[in-house]
């Protein structure tokens, strides 16, 4: 990216237009393809102040949970681990509940995260705002995925431990 930033930089500065570099760079090839000029006008920025600062606090909260679920998911595996042994002791078990309250914690906050990202898209959707729907996506599909993984481990775990009790 800084080597096209410096590029065009260099292009302004030197009086050339990407117009003429480019005309010039596909005339010396085969095959001719068309060309188009992107001018600084061309150039917006994917979501107002007001809707990036919004969608990146949501996000964030996401990625403060991924974090949180990557910092402690061998602690919760092993937990449910020790946990399920025959000879587990009470106080093994309470610790077990106890991980299994943290990762409920943070299933939650996924849950929370993933409930105002599609509610802050139905809202940009429905809008007359310009947005960048590529960023829009990938923003939304970053937080859908958080969900789904603590989602997922969190079912597989309590699914071990209820086993367990049966």
């Amino acid at each position: 990216m800084k080597f096209i930033k410096l590029f065009i930089l260099v292009l302004v500065t030197t009086g050339f237009t990407a117009h003429s570099v480019i005309a010039e760079e596909a005339s010396n090839t085969v095959a001719r393809k068309q060309i188009v000029e992107l001018l600084p006008q061309d150039f917006k920025p994917a979501f107002t102040r007001e809707t990036v600062i919004k969608l990146n606090a949501i996000v964030h909260r996401s990625f403060d949970a991924i974090n949180e679920y990557d910092s402690n998911i061998r602690d919760f595996r092993k937990a449910v681990e020790e946990g399920t042994k025959s000879d587990a002791s009470e106080e093994v078990m309470e610790m077990t509940k106890k991980k299994l309250a943290h990762l409920d914690t943070l299933m939650a906050k996924s849950k929370s995260a993933l409930a105002d990202m599609m509610a802050a898209k139905t809202e940009l959707e429905n809008s007359d705002e310009e947005y960048n729907k590529a960023i829009l996506a990938g923003m939304v599909d970053f937080v859908e995925d958080v969900e789904r993984e603590i989602s997922a481990q969190n079912i597989k775990l309590h699914a071990m431990v209820k086993t367990t009790e049966s």
